[in-house]
Parts: structure tokens; C-alpha cells; sequence
């Protein structure tokens, strides 16, 4: 979490810059680029993140391994540097693509379900939310037994939990408050 806030003014000023000048598709293209190196290559990202390396060879560094970018991408990538913030410079790019995707009407959704969900099932939740926000809405499946049945679904700051593993746990608290609809009877 604090990754994100720390990356979001980042995300944000890149954004404006690549909205004045049209360049938000590019950016984001380069960046997804600089990323397939910056933290997939071992030796590349053992370099650009040791305090000791000054910040000038590696600025010199990125300009020699990523030639032919955009000067916007470019100077972006000397300011995390400058900023010691090479660590969350994923973090940025998700922030980046989250507000490039909002910017076209697209959201993302987190889904987290019970069992696995067909393709059908996918189509059909996305397009029902998409429907409830008025966006498109991409989702993201991952399966947690322990929900035992039903959905969560994160959207943003938005949490909507459908599971049964909630829903007992309500009804739970309902019976232990004394509120539960009806009586209980032990023997």
C-alpha cells in the first residue's frame, strides 16, 4: 500500500505530461518496455538499485540501454533516479496504466471467488459490473477456498462481499448480539 501512495503523484504527473501531448498509448508502451528490462533482467535491476552507483552513471546508464525512447520517458526515468525511487518504478507503471484505462472509461475489478469461474462466468460478472458503474470493467480472477462460496469483488476503493464465509459471520454476530430474527434453543 504505501508503494502505491508513494507512486501515484509520480503516475499522475507522467500522465499529465503524456496527456498534453497525446503520447499517453506511447508512454505506456515504453515504459511496459523499460520494465521487461528494469525488473526482469538481474543484472540490470541489481545496478539501477545500488544506493553506492552514483546517480549520474545511472542516468547514463538508461540513456545508453534505452535509446530511441521518448524524451518525456526518458527524462521520467532520470527523476526516479534523481528521487531514489527506482524500487517502485512497477508500481508507478500500474498507477500510470490505471489512470490511462480511467481516462477511457476502462476500471479494473479484483475478483476473488470460491471456486474457478468459466470464461462465460468472467464475461458475464464483467459485463454486469460494467453495467452497475456505466465503465468497461477488466477483472482480475483469483480463487480463495476459504470464502466456501460466492464473490468479493474490489473495484477501486469499493469492496463488495457476496461470500458465505461473510454471511455467516453476520448471521454469527446476529445470534451473539441477540438480534438474530429468532430463537435459540439448546439442549
Amino acid at each position: 500500500m504505501k508503494n502505491e501512495v508513494t507512486a501515484q503523484p509520480y503516475a499522475r504527473a507522467l500522465f499529465s505530461l503524456a496527456s498534453e501531448q497525446h503520447k499517453e498509448e506511447l508512454l505506456a508502451q515504453e515504459l511496459g518496455r523499460v520494465l521487461t528490462t528494469w525488473d526482469g533482467d538481474a543484472a540490470f535491476r541489481q545496478f539501477i538499485r545500488r544506493p553506492e552507483v552514483s546517480k549520474s552513471a545511472k542516468r547514463e546508464t538508461v540513456k545508453k540501454v534505452f535509446q530511441g525512447i521518448d524524451h518525456i520517458t526518458e527524462h521520467f526515468l532520470h527523476v526516479v533516479i534523481d528521487k531514489n525511487r527506482e524500487e517502485i518504478l512497477s508500481t508507478i507503471y500500474e498507477e500510470y496504466r490505471n489512470l490511462w484505462d480511467a481516462s477511457r472509461g476502462i476500471m479494473h475489478a479484483e475478483v476473488t471467488s470460491a471456486q474457478d469461474l468459466s470464461d462465460e462466468q468472467q464475461e458475464s460478472l464483467a459485463a454486469a459490473l460494467g453495467r452497475a458503474t456505466g465503465h468497461t470493467v477488466k477483472i482480475a480472477v483469483k480463487r480463495d477456498p476459504a470464502l466456501m462460496a460466492g464473490l468479493v469483488v474490489r473495484m477501486g476503493d469499493r469492496v463488495l462481499d457476496g461470500s458465505l464465509a461473510r454471511r455467516l459471520a453476520i448471521l454469527g454476530d446476529k445470534l451473539r448480539s441477540g438480534d438474530g430474527g429468532g430463537s435459540v434453543v439448546e439442549h
